[in-house]
């Protein structure tokens, strides 16, 4: 097979030593290994941190790592998802498509969806002549919907609903990282069936993933000393990940109110946010020693270790009838990879917890309820126990980035 020149148009990729998000890395990573070349083009600005790769008057730099092509296009920096945020979200496209002719010519361009802004990415493909993907990892402005953070009488929202469609239909191909792609675009009549510009036959699925190598190599080479983790005595609960109004951590916390007598149980939570602090003084003043917060960012290489010493992972979330449409959370697979059981407070579609028995996923009326799912794997037999962790572990090779990546070097 002859390699392809492709470019994964993707504002907030970060160089290896900085990336959370690994999907963008992980699919250069090993469309490379097929032997294609692949250019990540970023902007300069760092997501969540403080730091900008550009400093100087340089409208973009060019740098390698591991092979990989990497690209900063000069964007501003912000501390919040204020006004230099939005700003930032106009200036990429508008000096990518300045510059795009600094940088070769490419076979493919596949672009990670940010409606409305990304959308001028498109007119680079299209004066390119070459194919157009799309990549889907959040539907917006529906989240802004069903999050309440928008009204359905504004009429900016039209508006954005006009701008995904119009990027959509331009798509040669259409990659949803949740399940209900399909389903989403008929819901809203986008398909031809409905009258509507798409052909579903060029809308995809190809999900987040982990990759299995290198959790396993992590695991056994970066050790995280905390003694809360290495107590074999103790039923870990582990939750990893942002702790904001949407993730709805008082329903785990209040859960573990619950069961604060059951002394073996220890909820474990990493991660930072800003419902934190309040759930951090809610715990001092109920004198909850069973809910224990741990750091507040933990290096993706430690991730391996910290999971494979849980007993049970949480995903926690706000009801959202987004859900319907399934779930792409990346911690997810990371959980399946450290072959433990999930446990999950919401009804998902396409649920992968619920159709391959690795766990609950549902919502819980209230605390009691929440609880006695928690008392459900603490009570299990070593038996069925360590049934659901292989299965947690063999589910974890469909969403592996190799694989994944084989899914989507047959769309090019």
């Amino acid at each position: 097979m002859v390699g392809k020149k492709i470019w994964l148009v993707n504002q907030y990729a970060m160089p290896p030593k900085y990336e959370h998000r690994f999907q963008t890395l992980k699919r250069a990573q090993y469309l490379t290994e097929l032997g294609h070349k692949v250019t990540i083009i970023a902007g300069s600005f760092l997501h969540n941190t403080n730091k900008n790769l550009i400093t100087g008057r340089d409208s973009y730099i060019e740098t390698y790592h591991d092979g990989i092509r990497f690209i900063h296009i000069k964007t501003n920096s912000y501390n919040s998802n204020g006004l230099k945020r939005i700003l930032s979200l106009f200036i990429f496209p508008i000096r990518f498509l300045r510059l795009y002719k600094k940088f070769g010519k490419p076979d493919v361009i596949c672009q990670l969806a940010t409606v409305p802004f990304g959308n001028p990415i498109y007119f680079i493909a299209k004066r390119l002549k070459v194919k157009f993907i799309v990549d889907v990892v959040d539907l917006w402005p529906e989240s802004f919907l069903t999050m309440g953070l928008i009204s359905k009488k504004n009429p900016f929202l039209k508006l954005a609903y006009l701008s995904e469609k119009w990027l959509y239909e331009r798509a040669d191909k259409l990659v949803f990282s949740m399940e209900g792609g399909k389903d989403y675009i008929t819901d809203k009549g986008w398909d031809i069936d409905s009258g509507g510009p798409i052909n579903l036959e060029n809308v995809y699925y190809i999900n987040n993933g982990v990759d299995l190598e290198e959790f396993d190599r992590f695991k056994c080479e970066y050790v995280f000393d905390d003694p809360d983790l290495q107590n074999d005595k103790n039923f870990n609960v582990i939750y990893m990940g942002s702790i904001r109004l949407a993730n709805n951590i008082k329903k785990l916390v209040e859960a573990a109110e619950v069961l604060r007598d059951f002394h073996q149980i220890k909820f474990l939570i990493y991660g930072d946010g800003e419902d934190r602090q309040s759930l951090e003084h809610y715990c001092k003043e109920k004198e909850l020693d069973n809910v224990i917060f741990k750091q507040r960012w933990v290096e993706s290489k430690y991730v391996p270790f910290i999971l494979s010493h849980s007993s049970l992972n949480i995903l926690n979330y706000l009801p959202n009838p987004i859900f319907r449409f399934g779930g792409s959370q990346s911690k997810s697979f990371q959980y399946m990879a450290s072959a433990k059981p999930i446990l999950c407070n919401l009804t998902m579609g396409y649920c992968p917890i619920t159709k391959n028995s690795i766990g609950i996923a549902r919502e819980f009326k209230n605390a009691h309820e929440y609880s006695e799912a928690i008392l459900h794997f603490v009570n299990l037999s070593q038996v069925d126990y360590a049934k659901i962790c292989k299965k947690s572990r063999m589910l974890a090779e469909n969403y592996d980035y190799k694989h994944l990546t084989g899914i989507f070097n047959s769309l090019l």
